[in-house]
């Protein structure tokens, strides 16, 4: 995010799911809406959402924003570091890796019109039947 920016990431990580599964990536212009609840340590879709997202998928990583230092090696870069220019950067948020659901909804909620245009989510879908989630 936002859209029309060129950025892009290749992630890699671990299913979380005991059953075979695949990654749905889901996009929504901001403000958007989604079903989604903490169940068995996972942030879990309850309503099949326009976007695609459907009951049962598992949100992984959303787009977050977050007030930082720039980024990168320049020598502007360098002088607004010292400086203190911090600004709004985009990250991918780990879902699985949050303390509290509070952090997953702030991940979500700093998602704003004033710093984008779009939300980018990543959910784990169980292909096929069956219970989908590891016991802890």
């Amino acid at each position: 995010p936002p859209s029309g920016s060129g950025l892009s990431a290749k992630m890699k990580f671990e299913p979380v799911l005991d059953v075979p599964s695949e990654i749905v990536e889901i996009r929504y212009k901001v403000p958007f809406g989604l079903d989604v609840a903490p169940k068995n340590n996972f942030a879990v879709c309850t309503k099949d959402g326009p976007g695609g997202e459907k009951v049962g998928d598992v949100l992984r990583y959303t787009s977050q924003w977050t007030l930082g230092l720039p980024r990168g090696d320049g020598v502007i870069t360098t002088a607004m570091s010292f400086s203190g220019g911090i600004s709004w950067q985009c990250s991918m948020f780990d879902v699985m890796r949050a303390k509290r659901w509070e952090d997953v909804v702030a991940a979500l909620t700093s998602n704003v019109e004033q710093r984008t245009d779009e939300v980018v989510l990543l959910f784990e879908r169980p292909l096929g039947d069956g219970d989908a989630y590891k016991e802890e």
